[in-house]
């Protein structure tokens, strides 16, 4: 052992011999024992690491702490958050389960690693049915309420349960579930407070709340404060912990008349139609970097075809609105004619013929190329009140031309 390590262990056990003399009258071992050794705190852990990297105990010391996250909710798979009062960890066990929230433990140390992953401190290769002694339940932390502010520069909450209020899901995640489906990839969603800063809230695929539908109003989130690298992040316990009732800050409530986000890989749920003009270029649901859009192009890999298909909303009924409007999100490249955007009060949303309705042309804002996402802007629908208004993307392309076109996140709300 390094000299600089053994200081602060030897300053450990000068500074604990009381705390862990009485600590002895509440292990409860049931089968299982477990030499104490000398006793560290989590603080101590993470001054071992700084001083010498990462580190293996070869013998006996123990720290005792409270779970605040564990494998329920699915989002934390060999994982175990806690802390005590001096700093937090995460702790990888060789199995899932064993330590949930509330349980307060000693764990001997002898086997296990302290280190570092992308900023997080944590403990390795932990056996919790040969190294761990709960010595209570229901010990359970009161989350420390921080600003977004806070996470982003005090790295001392990295590892704590923290609260966070009078915040709400980033505009452009709204309608969004917390993550895809299992398989594919884990996903990160963005929270914002009333000034604009932000901070990431990241969830498993494996997470049971996965495919929930985030809450779009403003309100409280309690989770873990985290960070990958540069990143500072929020990782979510269970849905419900982000108790959303508020108004946003924008005074609305951030519930809409539709969305359309292919989050679930399916081009024509909620009553979407494509209408082929002409040739026989689709569109479909495409995959990238964690993000699924609609995607229509067409080049089939050697040439270019003749090409005019559109997508069509289903029938909105718009007659209880005010200030109804729409937005959307464009991604493009290669050379191409722009993609259209019309709306109709007309069209027969159930087996009408795209060339038969009156289509109006709508001005917004298009990618300009190079896989640039572009926000079309608030396109106004006051014009097209209705029981039946709809929305058509339109894709065209010759036999020498044609731009490759991506569109998501299409909202329909009272502006």
């Amino acid at each position: 052992m390094s000299s600089r390590i053994s200081i602060v262990l030897v300053a450990a056990i000068m500074g604990a011999f009381m705390f862990s003399s009485c600590e002895k009258d509440l292990d409860k071992p049931k089968g299982l024992q477990l030499a104490i050794g000398d006793t560290l705190t989590i603080g101590d852990l993470a001054q071992i690491y700084a001083d010498s990297g990462t580190y293996r105990f070869t013998e006996d010391y123990t720290f005792w702490a409270t779970v605040t996250a564990d494998k329920i909710g699915g989002n934390f798979y060999k994982n175990v958050f806690c802390e005590d009062s001096s700093a937090a960890l995460n702790m990888r066990t060789l199995a899932d389960g064993g330590l949930y929230v509330g349980d307060y433990f000693r764990v001997n140390l002898k086997g296990s690693t302290v280190s570092r992953y992308a900023g997080l401190l944590q403990l390795d290769s932990v056996d919790v049915n040969k190294q761990v002694i709960i010595q209570a339940n229901g010990q359970f932390i009161e989350p420390r309420v921080v600003t977004i502010n806070d996470l982003n520069t005090d790295v001392n909450l990295v590892g704590r349960l923290v609260r966070l209020e009078n915040v709400e899901i980033q505009d452009g995640d709204i309608g969004k579930t917390f993550a895809n489906p299992v398989g594919t990839s884990a996903q990160n969603r963005y929270i914002q407070d009333c000034n604009g800063s932000t901070v990431i809230m990241r969830t498993s695929d494996f997470a049971g709340f996965a495919g929930t539908l985030m809450p779009s109003r403003n309100g409280s989130i309690t989770a873990i404060a985290s960070v990958f690298n540069a990143d500072h992040q929020l990782l979510v316990r269970k849905a419900t912990e982000l108790e959303f009732d508020s108004l946003r800050c924008d005074g609305s409530t951030g519930e809409y008349i539709l969305i359309k986000n292919f989050e679930d890989l399916s081009i024509t749920s909620g009553g979407w139609t494509q209408q082929t003009v002409l040739g026989s270029t689709q569109w479909l649901v495409s995959f990238f970097s964690g993000n699924n859009f609609a995607k229509v192009t067409n080049w089939n890999g050697t040439a270019n075809s003749v090409a005019d298909v559109w997508y069509i909303s289903p029938a909105i009924d718009l007659t209880g609105t005010a200030s109804p409007a729409f937005s959307f999100m464009t991604m493009s490249n290669y050379t191409g004619a722009q993609m259209e955007t019309y709306v109709s009060t007309n069209f027969v949303s159930s087996g009408g013929n795209v060339s038969t309705a009156t289509w109006d042309p709508v001005q917004a804002n298009y990618s300009q190329g190079s896989w640039v996402e572009t926000p079309s802007g608030t396109i106004s629908l006051s014009p097209y009140i209705s029981a039946e208004t709809t929305i058509g993307y339109r894709y065209t392309g010759t036999g020498s031309a044609g731009a490759t076109w991506e569109l998501d996140d299409i909202y329909v709300f009272e502006n």
